[in-house]
Formats: structure tokens, sequence, C-alpha cells
């Protein structure tokens, strides 16, 4: 073959190729873009399609960020890749949120997936740890934040490279970092405690309670078909003679913290499949007495959870506000 063949043969593969796989992803990836898997973070092949064909169980992909926040508050997150290649610095990671928006921080530069959703993505490979921020909705509700993230070797070559998804187990897509945006008036009071496989529940309202009205707890990042106790305490300082906080680690409840006094309680099932995808939501009544307008009210949930930690309970973060 004449060398002006060559060249036009090596052309007309370029022109075949995806344009991810001429660059690579050095500048980042987002679900859908450049020919790239959709639901990049949720399902395979992910970023299989174009390093190793399977996730690594020795990856850990993090996420340190709120989980109980106001509408339209701008948040801080941490996000890192460990676990493999460890004598190397080089990284990648994909982000997006089912709802708010990400604000670039160093490293990072921000997208939306094929399907319209805030992503999130490194700007160049050199790194393992990423910091930036997250604007949530105005709606209040459940956000639901996933993630890949990728150990490189450094040799520029896919062979080698070891990734995984964010949760638990790094080879199971889909995991989610759950955010609940609170109603304007709902004030996060203090943080849960982890239970099984690390999930936190994480206790939201997306109604204040108001006078002749009704208002739902929700929880999520629950063991799934077991027993929740959300409890409404008018006292976040004491419960009788008990101060509070009251921490439970001597109780055999590890970093767990006790935030609420126990005056009325309500408990409800959860419901869902597999690890931190139980949730629970309870109904809570306030009656037609206008004196009750300013009262102020205090929640968290308790959830039985055996593996968690000697006393089998976990606890929610707490919520606290004032009827309307």
């Amino acid at each position: 073959m004449s060398a002006h063949s060559t060249s036009l043969a090596i052309r007309a593969i370029a022109v075949l190729l995806p344009v991810s796989l001429l660059f690579g992803h050095a500048s980042g990836i987002i679900s859908g873009k450049r020919g790239d898997p959709v639901n990049l973070t949720t399902a395979f092949p992910s970023c299989g399609n174009c390093h190793n064909a399977t996730p690594d169980a020795n990856v850990r992909m993090a996420i340190d960020s709120a989980t109980s926040v106001a509408p339209g508050a701008q948040v801080a997150v941490k996000a890192s890749v460990s676990g493999a290649n460890t004598t190397k610095t080089d990284g990648g990671f994909s982000m997006e949120a089912t709802a708010g928006a990400f604000v670039a921080g160093t490293n990072t530069r921000t997208d939306t997936t094929n399907t319209g959703r805030a992503a999130i993505t490194h700007a160049n490979s050199s790194s393992r740890s990423w910091s930036f921020s997250w604007t949530a909705p105005t709606t209040p509700g459940l956000v639901e934040i996933t993630a890949v993230g990728n150990c490189v070797d450094g040799d520029n070559r896919n062979v080698g490279d070891a990734w995984g998804f964010y949760g638990p187990s790094s080879v199971v897509p889909g995991t989610p970092y759950r955010v609940f945006v609170n109603a304007p008036t709902i004030r996060s009071a203090g943080e849960g405690c982890a239970g099984t496989d690390g999930f936190e529940p994480v206790l939201g309202m997306a109604t204040a309670p108001a006078v002749n009205g009704t208002f739902v707890s929700e929880v999520y990042n629950l063991p799934p078909g077991t027993a929740a106790v959300t409890f409404l305490g008018l006292s976040n300082t004491s419960y009788g003679v008990i101060p509070l906080p009251l921490p439970l680690q001597a109780f055999g409840g590890g970093a767990c913290v006790l935030r609420v006094s126990l005056d009325i309680s309500q408990v409800a099932f959860t419901s869902g499949r597999g690890s931190g995808n139980g949730s629970a939501r309870s109904t809570w009544v306030i009656p037609n007495a206008t004196n009750l307008r300013g009262l102020g009210l205090h929640f968290q949930t308790l959830t039985v959870d055996l593996p968690a930690n000697a006393l089998g309970m976990t606890f929610s973060n707490a919520l606290s506000t004032t009827i309307q």
C-alpha cells in the first residue's frame, strides 16, 4: 500500500472512531456525551467502555458532603477515588445529580448529561480528589447523586486502570448518595450515625407543620424490612433529667447521638430492596388550635439495624422547626 493510501485509510478509520476514543478522557467524561455510554454513573458498561471491562472491587469512590440542606443552599462537596494503583496519583471521575446544579472547583468542569441532568467531571487526570460545590434546588425533596471513579496507572494505556462505582461495593452500579432538601422553615439540627455498609440515615421534610394541617417525615438510607421509629420531641436540650444531646457510645451505640426528647413516636417498616435502599414515611397531624403556632418541634429517627453496633440501632440526623 502506498503512503498516500495508508494516509487515506488512517483518516477513514479516524472518522469512524468516536471522538472519546481518539482523544481519551483526560479532560473528563459525561454520560451520553462525545459518544460515551449513557447512564455512565448508574449502569454498565460505564468506564468499562474504554478501560477494563469490569470494575475493581478494591476501588473506593467516596463522596463527602451534607445530607440535609435548605432550598437553594450551596454546599461543599469532596469526591475522591482510591484503592488501586496506589503508587500513582492520576485519576478521574464523573458525577451527576437528579436535581440542583454543580459549581466547578479546582481541576473540575461542569456539564449536563444527555438527559439534561447536572454533571461534573475532572478537567485533567492529575488528581484523585476533587473539591467543588453543589447548589440545591429550590423545590424541597430527595436528591440522588451517583458517581464513578477511575484510578489510572499513568501509562497512557487503558489496560491496568481500575475503576468503580460509588457505594459500599464498587462493582454494583447505581448506589446513590442521598441529600434531602427540606422545606424553608425546617432546620438541620445535628448529624446521624452510620449503619450497615456505612449508610447514614437521612431524615427530611418537604413540608413544614402548620395548624390544622398534615405533614410527612421521610427517612432514607435504611436497611429494608426493619422498624424505623421517628420521634417528635418538644425539646432538644433535655429529656426529663437527661441532658441532650446524649452520646450513646457508653450504651454500645458507637458514634450515635440521641438529639431529641422522646415525647411522641411513630413506627414504620421500611420498604425497598438492597443494602441502604430502605425508606419509611410517617404522617403527622397538627390540630386546629391557633395557640400551637410558634411551638418548637424536633425530630429524629431510630432504626433497628443489628449489625450497625452493639446497641443494634442507628439514629438519623435531627431536624427542628416551629408550627406555622
